[in-house]
């Protein structure tokens, strides 16, 4: 991630708030604890909507490079579980 990271901003750029590494745990935690982007945030100390930018990015990139961190193929002979409980958002 990082040597992508300088590839993508060799010009210049500000700085970002939430470091690589960081971003790459908030990512994690998102995908595998089922955490929502507003609490990750909030945790950081970002605004959600750089989070997710951010986060798509991450996984993006680790994809293009052969880690598949956030889709997994189902197997026929797989068991899957959905979680289909209501939750109240705000508009």
């Amino acid at each position: 991630l990082k040597a992508e990271y300088q590839v993508k901003h060799a010009r210049g750029g500000r700085k970002p708030k939430l470091a690589i590494e960081d971003l790459l745990l908030a990512t994690l935690q998102h995908l595998k604890e089922y955490r929502t982007y507003e609490q990750i945030a909030a945790d950081y100390g970002v605004h959600d909507s750089n989070l997710i930018r951010r986060s798509h990015w991450a996984e993006e990139t680790l994809a293009k490079h052969g880690f598949n961190i956030g889709k997994q193929e189902i197997k026929p002979d797989d068991v899957v579980l959905i979680d289909a409980a209501e939750v109240k958002i705000q508009r």
